[in-house]
């Protein structure tokens, strides 16, 4: 690690022994030092005042340019949390995210944005330009500290998506291998992908599957659903268990051994004959909470590049709590 590099003389708290081993310093630059992340103890980058320092620790002082860099990608962390995004995981291959409700996953020609010229806002933007800047401060940091920076382009990749109405847990992969790994063995990667929504009327059987072959309308874009297999058909399962009811509504857990698009909306539909509420494109005559109430909310898949298991739990919107009043 580049710095200063100490060994603790004797116990004291961190800040006193700071003033004591850094007499040609200003208190003002010193308490600097330590909250912008300069001071590592025994490895760990440390900012309270107070930790106890005892006798044969280590001691480093970052040179400046690191702690800005490292500042710097705190910033680009906090930009996505500022839009509405929720970083659940990340190492250096998968970025998972919990998307808002209303945001694009990826901009797209047939959206309303490019029909009005507005460029909307969409979470790989938002992720892409996290990536490249955290990237981008990494290098510097490797530069300062002497190590061999890792130049390859940064950029995030897709590994699935969730429609635009549709809050909660996604996956984007870090590098083109990552991405190509866990698309090719998705059923065996992923063990559990879970969602909750909320129904209009009574669902009368508490839990089942049900499937059908979908097929995109090229006209209005909506999925058609079909009993049996038709030509350009895609086989479409769903399970689902009823969790509670209110007087007017169901709410579902939906598990799914396909994703396709717009799946759950047109089993919920077609299938169950209850659409999701807020669901205006699949038949639904309500929206209670401005939204389509269909939420992502756990994801748990094994990662390729290191073999853990990852879970990613997504709580569910607020806003899913009024359906228990209606």
């Amino acid at each position: 690690m580049a710095g200063q590099k100490f060994t603790v003389g004797h116990d004291a708290p961190l800040l006193l022994y700071l003033y004591e081993m850094l007499p040609g310093q200003s208190r003002t630059s010193v308490k600097n030092m330590l909250a912008k992340g300069q001071v590592v103890v025994n490895g760990n980058s440390v900012t309270a005042f107070d930790t106890p320092l005892s006798a044969g620790d280590t001691l480093t002082i970052l040179p400046k340019g690191i702690s800005i860099a490292r500042s710097m990608k705190a910033d680009a962390r906090e930009e996505v949390l500022k839009s509405g995004v929720q970083i659940l995981f990340e190492d250096a291959d998968y970025l998972v995210v919990d998307k808002p409700s209303g945001m694009l996953c990826v901009s797209t020609a047939k959206g309303s944005s490019a029909k009005s010229g507005h460029k909307e806002q969409t979470l790989y933007a938002i992720l892409n330009a996290y990536v490249k800047m955290s990237a981008r401060m990494q290098r510097k940091e490797d530069l300062i500290a002497g190590v061999q920076p890792d130049r390859s382009t940064a950029k995030i990749w897709i590994v699935h998506r969730l429609d635009k109405g549709t809050s909660g847990a996604v996956i984007f992969a870090k590098n083109e291998r990552a991405k190509d790994i866990l698309q090719s063995k998705w059923k065996e990667l992923v063990a559990e992908r879970k969602y909750v929504a909320w129904l209009e009327g009574t669902v009368e059987r508490e839990q089942g599957a049900v499937q059908s072959w979908l097929v995109e309308n090229p006209k209005s874009l909506k999925m058609m659903s079909f009993p049996s297999e038709v030509k350009d058909g895609q086989l479409a399962i769903t399970h689902y268990k009823v969790l509670s009811r209110s007087r007017y509504y169901t709410q579902v857990e939906f598990s799914l051994e396909s994703g396709r698009k717009n799946q759950i909306r047109v089993h919920a539909a077609t299938q169950l004959g209850h659409p999701v509420a807020g669901d205006e494109k699949y038949g639904a005559q309500t929206d209670p909470i401005r939204r389509l109430a269909l939420h992502a909310y756990t994801l748990v898949f094994r990662n390729p590049m290191s073999g853990r298991m990852v879970r990613c739990t997504s709580p569910l919107p607020e806003s899913f709590a009024r359906f228990e009043r209606l």
